[in-house]
């Protein structure tokens, strides 16, 4: 357990020193988010676990800075991953666009639609906290 939090915690370090700024976080969201999605579907979890972990810090970072709005802006990405990623982590505050970007991607076929469709119920059934 103790390797395993170090592991955690030299990561969070890692992923901190990182993020700078608003842009940088953003940047990182972005490249990582996409890259989950693409590990995800290729079925490489120790990139996608990577990834997601990455995923998380900027979220964290984004809302202890009151910028998690900034999202708003992958919901139309060229990449299902990142806006998949910015719809998830909007639903606590932009519901109605989460939700819809997410019933648009739930209707594709493949992982990141099963993603979707569960990430929904999920967030419907009240077990999803983001």
């Amino acid at each position: 357990i103790r390797q395993t939090t170090y592991i955690t915690t030299q990561t969070w370090s890692n992923t901190m020193t990182k993020i700078k700024d608003i842009e940088s976080a953003l940047l990182l969201f972005e490249e990582a988010a996409e890259k989950h999605a693409e590990a995800t579907e290729k079925g490489d979890y120790k990139t996608a676990n990577k990834n997601y972990d990455k995923v998380v810090k900027v979220i964290m970072f984004l809302k202890q800075n009151n910028e998690i709005d900034k999202l708003l802006n992958f919901l139309n990405h060229s990449s299902l991953g990142v806006g998949m990623a910015a719809a998830t982590y909007l639903l606590s505050k932009h519901e109605r666009e989460g939700i819809k970007k997410l019933e648009e991607i739930a209707m594709g076929s493949g992982i990141l639609s099963l993603t979707a469709k569960t990430t929904l119920n999920e967030w419907r059934n009240g077990n999803l906290k983001v």
